[in-house]
């Protein structure tokens, strides 16, 4: 199995933000660089199977674009969930 270069990073929120959208698509994700403790420092590599690279590019660009977004039937209109967002906000 080929591992395939998707993102290098120095920002490790990015990163962590990346591999979570990449993750939440059901791509599986290896990452390395990720710095343990307060002090995260150094690059963030991430690497995806030749065969979910395309897919991951894709997801990366409309992420940096702004094009990416939930689809109407993702959005839910159930009180609890709104309000279950809002106080993960704060």
């Amino acid at each position: 199995m080929e591992l395939i270069r998707v993102l290098e990073t120095l920002d490790p929120i990015r990163g962590t933000l990346v591999r979570g959208l990449l993750e939440a698509e059901g791509l599986d994700v290896l990452a390395k660089g990720e710095g343990l403790g307060p002090y995260r420092t150094g690059p963030v590599i991430l690497f995806v199977t030749e065969e979910s690279s395309d897919r991951a590019r894709e997801l990366i660009a409309a992420a940096e674009d702004g094009s990416l977004a939930l689809a109407p039937d993702e959005l839910s209109s159930d009180p609890a969930d709104v309000l279950a967002v809002e106080r993960s906000a704060d």
